[in-house]
C-alpha cells in the first residue's frame, strides 16, 4: 500500500479452494484501488478485482438424474449435464465525487463498473417445486452507471441515486437438465440474453428532517421513495423457433412512496428511548415484479401493499 495526501494505492491478493462432492476448483484473485484527491472538495477512484464465487452448496442440483426416466420430471433436455461450477470474474471500476463549494453540504457523485466473466453464476425456480436451483451460463457481462446527489445542511438531509445496468449471460454451460425445453438450450446456447434479475434503471430518492437535535426530546420525519423499470419476463416469440425470447423484455415499471416518523428521548448521556412509525408503500401502489415467464422463474411475485409498522427501541 503507498498513501500520500494526494493518493492512496492499495493492492492485495487472495487464494480459495472449493471442494464439493463433484467439483474442486481453486484461484488466486488479485485486487488493486487506487483513490487520488487532486484537491479538497474532489476524490476520484479507480480499481481492479478478480473475483472467484463458488456456487451456494444447498442450491447445487445432486440428485441422480437418471432416476427420474420415465416420470413427470425427466428431464426436457438430453444429456450431457456438466457439473454447476465457482464463478470467475474480472471486475473494473471507475469513479468521481465532488462536493460542491458554492453550496456547502452538496456532494456530486458518478460512477461506472464492469464486469466480466466465465460460468457466470445464477440460480432459479424450474419445475413445480419452488426450490431454488443454481446453474452457469458459459460467459456473463455486466456494465453499468450510477449518479448521485447528497445534501446534508443544518436538520435537513436529502438524497437521490439513478442507476442504470444491463446483465446479460450467454451459453447453458451447467445443469442442463433443469432447462424447459432444448430450442430454449440451443437460443441461449448462440444469443446473449438478460439476466433474471437485470432492471435496466433502478432510482432511490429521500428526505429527512429532525427538530431539536441534540435535545432532550427530538423529532425526525423521513420520506424515500424507489423507481425500478422492471425485472425480466419472456418476450416476443422466435419466428424460427415459436418460443419466446428468453428474459425478452421487462415486466414493466412500479414505483412505492414511504414516510417515516421518530421521537426519540434521551434518558442520559448515552441512553436513550425511541419510538418509530413507517407507513410502507403509503399510496398501496399495486405492481408486479415478476410474471412467472423468464429463465428460472415459474411463479408470479407482486410488491408488498400499503403496510404500518410501529417500533420502541432502547439505544445504550
Amino acid at each position: 500500500m503507498e498513501n500520500s495526501p494526494q493518493l492512496t494505492i492499495n493492492a492485495g491478493g487472495r487464494f480459495d479452494v472449493y471442494t464439493s462432492d463433484s467439483d474442486s476448483e481453486n484461484q488466486v484473485s488479485p485486487r488493486a484501488n487506487l483513490v487520488y484527491k487532486p484537491w479538497d472538495s474532489t476524490t476520484m477512484h479507480g480499481g481492479y478485482a478478480r473475483y472467484f464465487t463458488p456456487p451456494p452448496l444447498e442450491t447445487v442440483p445432486s440428485a441422480t438424474i437418471a432416476a427420474f426416466n420415465g416420470t413427470t420430471d425427466q428431464p426436457g433436455v438430453a444429456g450431457p449435464y456438466n457439473t454447476v461450477r465457482a464463478e470467475r470474474a474480472n471486475y473494473y471500476d471507475l469513479g468521481l465525487s465532488q462536493k460542491v463549494p458554492a453550496v456547502p453540504g452538496l456532494t456530486l457523485g458518478v460512477d461506472g463498473y464492469y464486469k466480466t466473466a466465465q460460468e457466470q453464476l445464477d440460480d432459479g425456480f424450474f419445475g413445480p417445486a419452488l426450490i431454488l436451483s443454481s446453474f452457469n451460463y458459459t460467459r456473463g457481462r455486466v456494465r453499468g452507471v450510477e449518479f448521485t446527489v447528497n445534501y446534508d445542511k443544518g436538520g435537513f438531509s436529502s438524497y437521490a441515486n439513478v442507476a442504470y445496468e444491463v446483465a446479460q449471460g450467454e451459453g447453458t454451460a451447467s445443469a442442463q437438465f433443469i432447462w424447459p425445453d432444448p430450442t430454449t438450450v440451443n437460443y441461449i446456447n448462440h444469443h446473449w440474453i438478460s439476466l433474471d434479475h437485470d432492471q435496466r434503471v433502478t432510482g432511490s430518492f429521500g428526505a429527512a428532517y429532525s427538530w431539536n437535535e441534540p435535545g432532550r426530546w427530538s423529532t425526525r420525519i423521513f420520506v424515500d421513495a424507489l423507481y425500478g423499470s422492471g425485472l425480466r419476463q419472456n418476450g416476443d416469440l422466435i419466428a424460427a423457433g415459436g418460443i419466446p425470447v428468453p428474459n425478452g423484455q421487462s415486466v414493466g415499471s412500479y414505483y412505492t412512496i414511504n414516510l417515516g416518523l421518530a421521537e426519540r428521548l434521551r434518558l442520559t448521556k448515552k441512553q436513550s428511548l425511541v419510538a418509530r412509525l413507517d407507513i410502507v408503500n403509503m399510496t398501496d401502489n399495486i405492481y408486479s415484479l415478476r410474471t412467472g415467464t423468464g429463465v428460472g422463474v415459474n411463479a408470479a411475485q407482486y410488491g408488498e401493499r400499503r403496510g404500518f409498522f410501529g417500533s420502541l427501541s432502547y439505544l445504550f
